[in-house]
């Protein structure tokens, strides 16, 4: 793709997902931090582990901005595209670490999980992560329910009409709170699910692009060999037949005696075999076809998968083009079946003009032929 086109949307969730981090961990601190033995209260109310008599509120705000910090690195992390990208059971792990350290910090943080696992795992999967998400704040929410202070005051905007609302009312609130931030997880997660709809999309335009220019590689060096096949054919059967009906006549004035022009005609027939030699070299020199640009349509192919394959290459025989083209052909149904997953394709010769395509998922066992041609 071109470096003016728009932003992958897991490029987007990466920069949104840190900036809406760092402005929640903002507005947590702006509010807690004022109100000195209150916030700390606060704090280990939601945190046990900051119980500890020597953890004043300082310590308290930056045990807390530092779970905000992991929250960020591991989306971070999780979201990272190329060789950095993490392998299938990172990421779930990765998620899972996100997931307890929204429910420790802001459950606000989960609306980023929620779009982040459509844009990271297959839907089936996605939704698998959804529901048990969702399923962990509701636990959460009745391990809460256990540890709300039986008063609690509560007011408007302005300050006034404060009230102290029953134990059940403020558990009734705190079910509610939890059934609305799941149903905009459900938001967010659709949002992530069109995200990644794109994000194909995009995945097979480029691996479509990068086919096509592979193949105008093969396709130009095909012509280029039927040009000089073309070009043989017309020396040999232009020049070539006249040269040699040029030796024939000379030699036939040779053996009738020509008298004084007996030196220049022996000189001219010289010289006649020399262009008809020459000619034949030439014939035959263009007649034999050049190596099929095949590496090279590879390597193209090769960088438009996502994820990009590894290829490796040994020192290539003289494939003729029909046998570069069938190589081709397996590589991109090879890449295809692999579905977006890492992959390596190996091409190497074999004996006289044999060659062998093989495949290998990363990770997964050893190569695999899907592509071989029996040694001439």
């Amino acid at each position: 793709m071109s470096a003016n086109s728009t932003p992958s949307p897991l490029a987007l969730l990466r920069v949104v997902g840190l900036a809406a981090c760092l402005a929640l961990a903002l507005q947590q601190i702006a509010i807690l931090w004022p109100i000195g033995d209150a916030g700390l209260a606060h704090l280990r109310e939601r945190l046990p582990l900051l119980t500890g008599p020597a953890i004043g509120l300082p310590g308290a705000m930056a045990a807390y901005s530092l779970g905000f910090a992991a929250f960020g690195w591991a989306l971070w992390r999780a979201t990272a595209v190329g060789a950095r990208a993490p392998g299938t059971w990172e990421k779930a792990g990765l998620m899972v670490l996100q997931v307890a350290l929204a429910l420790l910090t802001n459950d606000k943080l989960l609306l980023l999980t929620a779009a982040e696992l459509a844009l990271l795992f297959p839907l089936r999967a996605a939704w698998l992560g959804l529901g048990g998400q969702m399923v962990a704040l509701l636990l959460a929410c009745a391990w809460q329910l256990q540890r709300l202070p039986a008063e609690e005051m509560m007011c408007n905007v302005s300050g006034s009409n404060v009230q102290a609302p029953p134990l059940e009312q403020r558990s009734w609130l705190l079910w509610q709170d939890a059934v609305v931030g799941s149903g905009f997880q459900l938001l967010t997660f659709g949002i992530g699910c069109l995200g990644a709809a794109e994000r194909r999309r995009r995945a097979q335009l480029e691996a479509t692009r990068a086919s096509l220019l592979a193949a105008r590689q093969l396709l130009a060096g095909a012509a280029g060999n039927g040009e000089r096949v073309r070009v043989a054919r017309e020396l040999h059967d232009g020049i070539g037949h006249h040269l040699s009906a040029l030796n024939l006549q000379l030699e036939l004035l040779l053996r009738r005696g020509a008298g004084e022009a007996d030196a220049p005609l022996r000189a001219a027939q010289q010289a006649a075999r020399q262009m008809l030699a020459e000619v034949r070299t030439l014939v035959g020199m263009e007649r034999r076809q050049q190596q099929a640009p095949l590496a090279e349509a590879l390597r193209l192919l090769c960088a438009g998968v996502r994820p990009q394959a590894v290829l490796v290459l040994e020192p290539m025989p003289a494939l003729a083009d029909d046998a570069a083209w069938r190589a081709f052909s397996a590589a991109r149904e090879a890449l295809e079946r692999a579905g977006g997953r890492s992959c390596r394709l190996w091409l190497r010769g074999q004996g006289e003009g044999g060659a062998e395509l093989c495949l290998s998922m990363n990770g997964e066992g050893g190569w695999t032929t899907v592509w071989q041609e029996a040694a001439r």
